[in-house]
């Protein structure tokens, strides 16, 4: 029994250090940028050693911590039944990720190159696609789609939306143009499930 509470104690513990270490993270990246901010910055933000940074992970790591975090803080719940249409739903859908990347053009960039790498501990972009499919399908099928075509929609806006932002990472675009491929692309995803 004691042991146990130890144990929990320390894995409490070490979630309250990661996250001090994340939320150093962000204000330094903030203030001074990605490729401004060091490790050592980081820890001595955070009241940690350098060792406690690296074990939560490296600056690339810690960079898709911070927006892997943002924007789980900004996902939309899917609508109920008759609360919006399901085109409306999907156009909008992102429109709170792309104002975050607006907000700081230059760490947008960072994380979409950090993604582009596709390095193997990226499991929140994993989650994040399982959670937005389920909530933009869910969105279809509350609005009368049939499951397997809402699913297909799902993955369809999903994709077009990575796509979208790639783009705009590179400067192909801008977040207007963005926003409003993204609409055309809700309107035809909703009109293949009629």
């Amino acid at each position: 029994m004691f042991g146990e509470q130890v144990q929990s104690t320390r894995a409490a513990q070490k979630l309250r250090t990661a996250t001090r270490i994340v939320e150093a993270a962000a204000q330094l990246f903030a203030e001074h940028g990605f490729q401004s901010t060091t490790v050592r910055q980081i820890a001595a933000e955070a009241g940690v050693s350098v060792g406690a940074v690296m074990a939560v992970g490296d600056k690339e790591s810690l960079l898709g911590l911070v927006y892997d975090q943002a924007i789980a803080d900004r996902i939309p719940a899917p609508p109920e039944p008759g609360e919006a249409t399901a085109v409306d739903y999907l156009a909008h859908y992102f429109d709170p990720f792309l104002a975050l990347f607006a907000e700081n053009d230059d760490l947008a960039r960072a994380y979409f190159r950090t993604l582009a790498r596709g390095r193997p501990g990226n499991a929140a972009l994993g989650a994040l696609r399982t959670l937005t499919e389920n909530n933009l399908a869910a969105a279809m099928v509350n609005a009368g789609m049939p499951d397997e075509r809402a699913r297909l929609g799902a993955q369809v806006m999903f994709a077009g939306y990575l796509g979208e932002l790639m783009l705009l990472a590179a400067g192909s675009t801008d977040h207007r143009q963005t926003a409003a491929r993204l609409r055309t692309t809700a309107a035809f995803v909703t009109a293949q499930g009629r």
